[in-house]
């Protein structure tokens, strides 16, 4: 996607919740986070649990040897997250970042990319799931809200029919059928001499994992799916610190259909304005004011923020450059 369109897109995401912001009024907006005082610094533990949590799915899905620790992976999986939030690239930037930091440590090109492969189809598993709560918790407590039905069949069917892509993709050898449609043209021969021996072994890989380790498959769902439940607990816990106590199924709804607003901005940095309106239509759908919900959603980019800058101080500190990454990737 061009850059221009990006801009386009970004502007527009912005200036929808500066519109938000102006109908709500942010002298009010200021006055419901000015509550929580002291207490600001505890709305980054639920997340920084979460990370604990998804970097634990991440690992089931790698080798059960690795030549690192659990505090080095949760190093690289936090650098690639980081990257993810920042640069728009449909969350690939932060897997080569991943596969590429993994490398540096020892693990082999293919065993690292087909663990972020399949650790993604694993995520988007239990994400699909997670909404599918989500929607029946808000079927319970709003079932006469217009236009809830109609959102919530299109995003679950799309949501299941993307992961019954997936798998049927990669049950079938996806990368292998990719090699198999460039063969085709002439022109893709001499950029694919040079990869083709370790993208079939990354695709040989990916189809070992799934016949050889249903159960590290399982586990690693299963890790995700409590990571999507753990990342409910921020809004539930910073209402409960605003006077604006909520109960577990608003919370839950309002974070799944969050997070399915933040994964249609992909292609804005930081889905910057999709991500907050996706956040004030559920909470308007779960019933929580306004005011409560634009300031949940500044206090959620503070919170992205530090998060974020953590992770790209894991780079610096590690003297990797996304040029050196990029460029590395397109060696192999």
């Amino acid at each position: 996607m061009k850059f221009a369109l990006k801009l386009v897109l970004l502007g527009g995401g912005l200036a929808l919740f500066g519109w938000y912001v102006q109908r709500v009024g942010w002298a009010e907006i200021t006055a419901v986070l000015r509550q929580l005082g002291w207490a600001a610094p505890l709305v980054l533990v639920p997340y920084g649990v979460v990370y604990v949590v998804d970097c634990l799915a991440w690992r089931w899905t790698l080798p059960s040897r690795l030549p690192l620790g659990f505090l080095a992976l949760l190093r690289i999986r936090w650098a690639g997250e980081a990257v993810n939030n920042v640069v728009p690239s449909a969350y690939v930037g932060g897997e080569a970042v991943k596969v590429f930091l993994l490398g540096q440590r020892g693990v082999p090109a293919p065993v690292a990319t087909s663990a972020a492969i399949v650790s993604k189809s694993a995520q988007t598993v239990a994400q699909i799931g997670f909404i599918a709560l989500a929607a029946l918790a808000l079927l319970l407590i709003a079932p006469e809200q217009p236009g809830l039905k109609p959102a919530l069949a299109v995003v679950l069917v799309g949501g299941s029919a993307k992961v019954v892509l997936l798998f049927w993709l990669q049950r079938r050898g996806g990368i292998r059928s990719f090699l198999g449609v460039a063969d085709r043209f002439g022109g893709a021969q001499a950029w694919l001499r040079g990869r083709r021996a370790g993208w079939l072994e990354t695709d040989r890989t990916i189809g070992t994992f799934y016949r050889e380790h249903r159960g590290r498959m399982g586990a690693s769902v299963l890790a995700y799916l409590g990571g999507w439940l753990l990342d409910s607990v921020e809004i539930y816990l910073v209402a409960h610190l605003l006077g604006q106590p909520i109960n577990g199924v608003q919370a839950i709804a309002v974070e799944a259909l969050t997070g399915v607003a933040k994964m249609m901005g992909m292609w804005i940095p930081g889905a910057l304005g999709v991500q907050e309106s996706g956040l004030l239509l559920a909470g308007r759908w779960a019933g929580l004011p306004e005011p409560f919900c634009l300031a949940y959603a500044v206090l959620r980019r503070a919170r992205e923020a530090v998060f974020v800058g953590i992770g790209w101080l894991f780079l610096y500190l590690g003297h990797v450059h996304l040029r050196r990454i990029t460029g590395g990737a397109a060696a192999r």
